[in-house]
C-alpha cells in the first residue's frame, strides 16, 4: 500500500505545541495583564450600573453606552472613599486592571473614585420617563386586557435566546393548542430599539395575533436599555394588540414595562400568565356550581324530611293506640266497603 501524502500525515499528527490546562493559561493571561504598564494606574470615565454590595466588596459595571467594564472595590476601601455610588452615577475611576484567575474574568479595581454627577444615560431615561408620564402613556385607562384564551400569540425576542423557549414551553404547558409565532429581533445594542419596534409593528399589523409578548432574558442595565427608548415605548403604546413585556429583571425601572398592557418579571412568568389552563378554568367554574348544588340538595332533603315527619305525626295522631298505621288504614277501607255494600242492598230491597 502506498504511503499517505504528506498533507494527510500532517492532518493527523498531533501539534507539537505545548498544551496548557485552563489554570495554566489563566495564570499566563494574569501575568501578561499584571506586567503591562498600560493596564496599571488607568483612569476611566463612565456610568455606574448594576450596583450591588455584600460585606466583602462592592460590585458594579462601568459603561459609556456602547461598552462595559466590570469593576470591584473592597468594602473597607469603599468606606474610606468620599463617594456615594448608585446606579446612574457618572464617575472617573483610577485603578488597576486585574485578571481573576479562577473565574477567567478581567475587571477594574479602582483605588480612587471621583463622582462627576448623574450620567447622561440615566438623565436621558428619566427625562423620557417624565415626558411619557405627562402624555398619559402609563395610565391604567390606556391598558388593554389580554385575552384569557388566545388562539395565536406573537413573540418578539431573539431566536438564539433562552427567552423564546421559556415562553413557548410555558404557553404550551397551559394550552398545547395555542399557535405561537416568533419574530426574531435584536434585543441588545444600538440596533435593538428599531428591531424590537419593527417586530411589534409586524405582528400587530400583519399576523392577526391575539396578544404579543416582547422581551428577553436578564442582563445588565446597559443590556436592557433598548426597553428604555421612545421607539419601543411608542410601538407598544400604539399597538392595537395587547402587549405583555417579559424582561428578566426584578424591579420596575424600564419604561417598556410602564407602557405595556401587562408586565412579567421573566419570560417564563409571561408565558405562564399569557394563557389560562382550560382544565383549571373549567374546574374553577364548576366548583362553585357544585357547591351550590350540594347546598340546594341539602336544603331539599331537610324540607322533605320535615314533610315526612309532619305526615308521620298526623298518622300517629289519628291512629288508635297500639294499632299500626297500615292496619288502621286497611280497616278503615274495609269498613267503608262494607258500608257501601249494605247501602246498596238496602236500596235494592226498597
Amino acid at each position: 500500500m502506498a504511503d499517505a501524502p504528506d498533507t494527510e500525515r500532517q492532518a493527523v499528527e498531533p501539534d507539537a505545541k505545548e498544551v496548557l490546562s485552563v489554570s495554566q493559561l489563566n495564570d499566563r493571561i494574569a501575568s501578561v495583564v499584571q506586567d503591562t504598564p498600560a493596564l496599571n494606574g488607568v483612569r476611566c470615565i463612565g456610568e455606574v450600573t448594576d450596583l450591588h454590595q455584600n460585606s466583602t466588596a462592592l460590585y458594579f459595571t462601568l459603561t459609556d453606552g456602547d461598552a462595559e467594564l466590570p469593576c470591584m472595590i473592597w468594602a473597607n476601601r469603599y468606606r474610606e472613599m468620599d463617594a456615594d455610588l448608585e446606579d446612574g452615577t457618572e464617575v472617573i475611576l483610577e485603578g488597576d486592571i486585574d485578571y481573576w484567575v479562577e473565574g477567567g474574568k478581567i475587571d477594574l479595581k479602582p483605588w480612587e473614585v471621583i463622582v462627576v454627577g448623574n450620567g447622561d444615560q440615566a438623565a436621558a431615561v428619566e427625562r423620557l420617563r417624565s415626558e411619557l408620564e405627562e402624555r398619559g402613556w402609563f395610565d391604567d385607562e390606556q391598558k388593554q386586557q389580554p385575552p384569557a384564551f388566545p388562539e395565536r400569540i406573537g413573540v418578539v425576542t431573539s431566536f438564539r435566546g433562552d427567552a423564546r423557549y421559556d415562553i413557548q414551553n410555558e404557553i404550551h404547558g397551559q394550552d398545547p393548542t395555542v399557535n405561537i409565532l416568533v419574530k426574531d429581533a435584536t434585543v441588545q445594542g444600538s440596533n435593538a430599539p428599531t428591531s424590537i419596534a419593527n417586530g411589534i409593528h409586524h405582528l400587530d399589523r400583519s399576523e392577526d395575533v391575539d396578544a404579543i409578548i416582547v422581551g428577553r432574558g436578564g442582563g445588565s442595565d446597559s443590556n436592557l436599555q433598548a426597553f428604555n427608548t421612545e421607539r419601543v415605548a411608542e410601538a407598544i403604546f400604539t399597538a392595537n394588540t395587547p402587549v405583555v413585556t417579559a424582561i428578566g429583571h426584578t424591579d420596575d425601572r424600564l419604561i417598556a414595562d410602564r407602557v405595556a398592557d401587562a408586565a412579567a418579571i421573566t419570560p417564563t412568568a409571561a408565558g405562564e400568565s399569557a394563557v389560562v389552563s382550560r382544565e383549571e378554568f373549567i374546574a374553577s367554574e364548576l366548583e362553585p356550581l357544585a357547591q351550590e348544588l350540594d347546598a340546594a340538595y341539602e336544603t331539599f332533603e331537610q324540607e322533605h324530611e320535615h314533610d315526612r315527619e309532619l305526615a308521620q305525626a298526623v298518622d300517629e295522631a289519628t291512629t288508635p293506640e297500639g294499632v299500626s298505621p297500615v292496619y288502621y288504614k286497611a280497616t278503615i277501607a274495609i269498613l267503608v266497603l262494607l258500608l257501601l255494600v249494605i247501602t246498596a242492598l238496602w236500596l235494592g230491597v226498597l
